[in-house]
């Protein structure tokens, strides 16, 4: 007879059908939180045991947590490594195996006062990874039939606590992708927010010839929170607003979502100043904002009648200013801060006069610092290189399209870090009037 052979009906056969249950049972579960009761139900079953205890490892702590135990209320328990019987365990990557726990002075009797509990015995076991990465330890309590636990227990617990590392193990890949797969729904969330709220129909303003804009927004993949929004004040002025929210993902969109609400609201129930409507939404912000976001901001009103810009700045970009005659500048701001940083600040006003034929082009920094794959920038040198092929009687769409084109040419494979805002505003003039 082969030594070492397994006997029908051997304690040997007992254990590997337990072992084989344990695998079936736990192999059944992929969710954690699920899994635990079972977890622990199979082991005190397998072992003999009055009660079980799992506790599992926190890196970032360097602690070890119950998340589940027989016969006690829901409740989380921690110990640090290295304190205590479990915490000795999971630092030693040992069993440790008490026959009469209240002679060892490592036992802690305030927790069977505290459960209405006896302690007699106890057998702990580390859960190790295949790498030997520690995952947690388990506790069983008080042998069933009186005696403590034997050598041949210590084995059989830690041939457990290998099917309990691989069912951790499966558990936490499984949390992992829940939680990117969760990730990736709220960036698609945050996409929806970002672009649903924003103007996408044009021309802006089909009935007012004097004026002709377009705007565009690409969202890159870890979103940030750019707007651009435009409307009429009244029969004869523009408003046109660009911004930059200094977060990035499902926050930074909702928060440009209440930027741009209240930006408009404040803009129309008071048509004086783009700069007074600055500091109303700052107020807003600063007194509404506990989460600690700004955004950067340029807006402006143009006056159809006579191409005068009135324009205010908060800590953006700087626009460019195209002439009809293809001569490029950028625009010396009159300075300001991001909205949302100080309350009470007051805002300054600048004015631009743009002549039949000149463009205005706003932008958020996802334009002059987007990178190419050799980590190079863009910079506002790129764009007023774009803006060097401008041909006469361009439109505002075209304009646009040609810097966004250059820019993704220039980026080439990398990956676009972050939202990519333009816009565009050309006028043409007020019409003349007809002779009666």
């Amino acid at each position: 007879m082969t030594t070492g052979a397994v006997h029908p009906g051997s304690n040997a056969e007992r254990k590997l059908g337990l072992l084989l249950n344990i695998a079936k049972t736990l192999g059944g579960e992929i969710h954690l939180d699920s899994m635990l009761p079972t977890m622990i139900a199979e082991v005190s079953k397998a072992m003999g045991a009055e009660r079980t205890s799992l506790f599992l490892y926190d890196e970032n702590r360097d602690q070890l947590f119950t998340k589940v135990a027989e016969g006690v209320q829901t409740m989380e328990i921690r110990v640090a490594n290295g304190v205590g019987i479990v915490g000795m365990t999971a630092q030693n990557r040992a069993p440790i195996n008490i026959p009469d726990a209240y002679q060892d002075p490592r036992f802690n009797r305030d927790s069977d006062k505290r459960l209405g509990f006896v302690t007699r015995s106890i057998l702990t076991a580390p859960i190790l990874s295949q790498e030997n990465r520690l995952l947690g330890v388990v506790e069983v309590l008080n042998k069933q039939d009186g005696a403590g636990f034997t050598a041949e227990d210590e084995t059989f617990l830690a041939a457990i606590g290998t099917h309990l590392a691989l069912a951790l193990e499966r558990a936490e890949t499984v949390k992992a992708y829940v939680e990117a797969e969760k990730m990736r729904q709220a960036l698609h969330l945050a996409h929806d927010i970002q672009l649903g709220l924003l103007p996408k129909k044009f021309p802006a303003f089909p009935n007012r010839p004097e004026v002709d804009l377009f705007a565009t927004l690409t969202p890159a993949l870890d979103v940030g929170g750019d707007l651009y929004d435009f409307f009429l004040l009244d029969e004869h002025r523009v408003c046109f607003v660009i911004g930059d929210v200094s977060d990035k993902g499902v926050p930074a969109a909702l928060f440009m979502a209440m930027v741009r609400t209240a930006f408009k609201i404040s803009a129309m129930a008071n048509s004086g100043s783009v700069a007074s409507t600055f500091e109303r939404v700052n107020e807003f912000l600063c007194e509404n904002n506990d989460s600690q976001m700004f955004v950067t901001v340029f807006g402006g009103i143009l006056d159809v009648r006579t191409g005068l810009i009135e324009y205010s700045d908060g800590g953006h970009e700087p626009p460019f200013l195209l002439r009809q005659s293809g001569h490029i500048e950028m625009l010396e701001k009159k300075g300001g801060i991001a909205l949302g940083f100080l309350p009470e600040y007051t805002f300054p006003t600048g004015y631009i006069q743009l002549n039949a034929g000149d463009t205005i082009l706003l932008y958020t920094d996802g334009v002059n610092e987007a990178f190419d794959l050799q980590n190079q920038m863009f910079r506002t040198s790129g764009i007023e290189k774009s803006l060097a092929r401008y041909q006469q009687g361009a439109l505002a769409v075209k304009i646009v399209q040609d810097l966004a084109d250059s820019v993704k040419v220039f980026v080439g494979s990398a990956p676009q870090s972050d939202d990519i805002t333009i816009l565009a505003l050309r006028y043409c003039a007020a019409p003349a009037l007809t002779q009666s």
